[in-house]
């Protein structure tokens, strides 16, 4: 008997149903229940009255609180399961039900389309339109005139640094053009000189009288080429004079052959020396005006540099209007006239977006100061994957579709700006770059996005518009209008989805009608049908 009983709290505690021989309702020697519960009570420790009580339990739970009844697994998981198949083939709704729920009807249409591919990107900021103003030169703030968050207009003052830097920098600018201005006035000198003697060779070449020839270049320059070209001049008209007289009295056989022959020679020497005057007065004067118009270009060139040289210690990027003013700007906010006085500007419309500085501090060249964007216009920075790049169709100012879902218009459109030519090491994909619209600022750089851009060819297609396609448990269906009031589901199968009409790859005709606009209430009420 203790064996039998042993046996049976074994199987009790293994979980084991008793077997067919140790039944609880009576030992296999015929005693009765309640003699066997007397001899557990006596021969049993508590351990196995306790797995007795727990099996007693979960008998009566699951005989008496279902019912009897143990539904097997797979009948519940078919109750769970509701296939879009089970749903009904038509509906009916109402006339006033149809107005209501904006019933349209349109046709199935053949048309190009684009498959797309989705890549994840974000907003930032378009780095032509964004500033990190760093410290230009070391010195020391004097005032501070903009404010985070503040708008500015392009040339608006941000700072005023006091920089010895700059006021040397200046100095050497002026001091350049000083001497340019001096090379200017050599120059007019030097080629006023050179034409007037030029006119002046010109002008004794049909020998007027030098009386003539002082009255008309009285107010001319010609500098010391006056004297050597007109006195050379005026003893060569001598020389010819007596040489004319010495042959008529030669003929006359008044004077001496030897006498003639002095006064001959006298003539060649005056017009030699003559000669020689006008050639060296025309090179000099030519050779002085080349090198003032030399010295001048220096002189400029000098100029040029030295501005550079400002420019580089002012911001380069501050471009050369705004660069020009912040050399020198009496009337600008802020100046004092102070050579060492540097006026920090925006070079473009935009807000300050963070300030770093205080004033009295000190700076150094490169620390950080302003930051100022201009957020109008964004890049939307997305990445394709090396694997998809071949698939994918896009070229520069081509459009594409960008998805923002923290904004409160999501579909967007961007124009792509440039596509990198490289794949990045670590992210294996292809940057590319889009500009987007946001002339009203509800765009924030950092913001997520979806963006799509086109793939494969373009293609001849059944579609519909995407409000037509109703989808229920992995289906995708369309309502077709029968008699009035009265819709049926086609399922169909679908294919290219660009957000506004999708692909009807089966189920479908070209010209049949569909509904297009309030087929979800279509839905709702097949799902309804399907519930009662």
């Amino acid at each position: 008997m203790n064996a039998s009983v042993t046996a049976e709290g074994q199987d009790e505690r293994s979980g084991r149903p008793p077997r067919s021989g140790a039944a609880i309702g009576k030992s296999p020697g015929g005693r009765t229940t309640a003699g066997v519960v007397a001899m557990i009570r006596k021969g049993l420790g508590g351990s196995v009255a306790l797995a007795l009580g727990a099996l007693a339990w979960w008998w009566i739970s699951t005989h008496h609180f279902s019912g009897g009844e143990h539904p097997s697994e797979e009948s519940a998981a078919a109750g769970a399961r509701a296939p879009a198949s089970a749903l009904a083939d038509e509906v009916f709704l109402p006339e006033g039900s149809r107005t209501s729920a904006g019933i349209e009807l349109g046709t199935v249409t053949r048309m190009p389309m684009h498959d797309h591919l989705t890549v994840p990107g974000r907003l930032d900021y378009d780095a032509r339109r964004r500033l990190d103003y760093a410290s230009p030169v070391d010195g020391i703030i004097s005032q501070v005139f903009a404010q985070v968050r503040q708008r500015v207009s392009k040339g608006d003052s941000l700072a005023e640094v006091s920089s010895p830097a700059v006021g040397m920098a200046r100095d050497e600018v002026r001091r350049r053009e000083d001497d340019k201005q001096i090379e200017i006035k050599a120059a007019e000198w030097a080629t006023t000189i050179s034409d007037n003697v030029e006119s002046l060779l010109e002008s004794l070449a049909h020998k007027p009288p030098v009386a003539d020839v002082e009255v008309m270049f009285k107010d001319r320059i010609l500098g010391s080429n006056r004297e050597k070209i007109l006195g050379a001049y005026s003893k060569l008209l001598l020389v010819e004079k007596v040489n004319r007289s010495t042959r008529e009295l030669g003929d006359g056989g008044v004077l001496s052959g030897r006498i003639i022959e002095e006064r001959t020679s006298n003539l060649e020497v005056a017009k030699a020396n003559f000669d020689s005057a006008c050639e060296e007065a025309l090179f000099t004067t030519r050779q002085e005006r080349d090198r003032a118009r030399a010295s001048l270009a220096q002189a400029d060139r000098l100029v040029q540099v030295s501005k550079e040289h400002l420019r580089t210690l002012v911001g380069s990027r501050l471009g050369a209007e705004i660069a020009a003013v912040a050399e020198d700007a009496p009337d600008s906010p802020g100046d004092t006239g102070s050579l060492s006085t540097l006026v920090l500007r925006t070079p473009f419309d935009g807000v300050v977006e963070d300030v770093f500085v205080a004033r009295g501090e000190r700076v150094q060249g490169g620390d950080p100061m302003f930051v100022v964007a201009d957020t109008s216009l964004l890049w939307v920075r997305a990445q394709i994957h090396e694997r998809e790049w071949t698939a994918v169709d896009v070229v520069q100012g081509q459009q594409v579709k960008v998805n923002v879902p923290g904004a409160e218009r999501h579909e967007l459109v961007a124009r792509v700006h440039h596509v990198g030519a490289i794949v990045e090491a670590e992210s294996r994909s292809v940057p590319l770059v889009a500009e987007l619209e946001n002339d009203d600022a509800h765009l924030k750089p950092g913001m997520f996005v979806w963006v799509d851009l086109p793939q494969g060819s373009v293609r001849d297609a059944l579609a519909v518009p995407a409000s037509a396609v109703m989808r229920h448990e992995g289906e995708a269906f369309v309502f077709e209008p029968l008699t009035e009031g009265r819709y049926r589901r086609v399922a169909v199968t679908t294919g290219i989805d660009n957000g506004d009409l999708v692909e009807i790859v089966s189920g479908l005709q070209e010209g049949e009608p569909v509904v297009v606009g309030g087929a979800f209430v279509l839905k709702s009420e097949l799902l309804l049908e399907k519930e009662d």
